[in-house]
């Protein structure tokens, strides 16, 4: 029961770390396009670096989520 109680622990600790991460990354998502094309074109490959790491982020989320449910059923 200690080790189920440990990796619960464990679990919303992650879980936490995610959210933050993804506020973070959702803070960088909300930007204005520069006037230098060639600032532009950086900022949309950021953009698209912060997108991907968005999408892994709530896929690793949905995982977590889905491991405390069972963890609780049991």
């Amino acid at each position: 029961m200690k080790e189920v109680k440990q990796t619960k622990t464990q679990l919303k600790k992650r879980r936490d770390e995610i959210n933050q991460q993804l506020n973070k990354v959702n803070e960088d998502l909300q930007f204005e396009l520069e006037r230098n094309p060639e600032d532009q074109a950086i900022q949309l490959e950021q953009d698209e670096v912060s997108t991907t790491m968005e999408a892994n982020l709530q896929r690793e989320l949905s995982d977590i989520e889905e491991k405390l449910a069972a963890v609780d059923e049991e």
